[in-house]
């Protein structure tokens, strides 16, 4: 596999944290639960999940830390990469307004 920089990687990662979002909603919606609440639990459960993608949470497991680096496949052997951790986590509530919220 080859790392790349295009320039695509904040794309792909507004697109994946939009889907995360987009995700979470949809299965907080089949519960009956207010409209607000599925708001604010959906921002909420992004943020941590986007966090831990980042590495921005840090955990470990089995006394190891772990350190995830994302990257997305954009060929048969090119994953494009930012050459850092990801920041997913910025795009949670900027990206959330738009799902709850369309008309502005």
């Amino acid at each position: 596999m080859n790392l790349v920089f295009t320039g695509a990687f904040d794309r792909l990662q507004q697109a994946l944290t939009a889907e995360l979002l987009r995700t979470i909603k949809s299965e907080l919606e089949k519960v009956d639960a207010p409209e607000d609440l599925v708001e604010h639990l959906t921002g909420s459960i992004g943020f941590a999940v986007a966090s831990l993608i980042d590495d921005a949470a840090g955990f470990e497991a089995n006394g190891e830390s772990v350190s995830p680096l994302l990257t997305f496949l954009t060929g048969d052997k090119t994953l494009e990469f930012c050459g850092g951790n990801s920041y997913m986590h910025e795009y949670v509530h900027r990206l959330l307004p738009g799902l709850f919220h369309p008309e502005g």
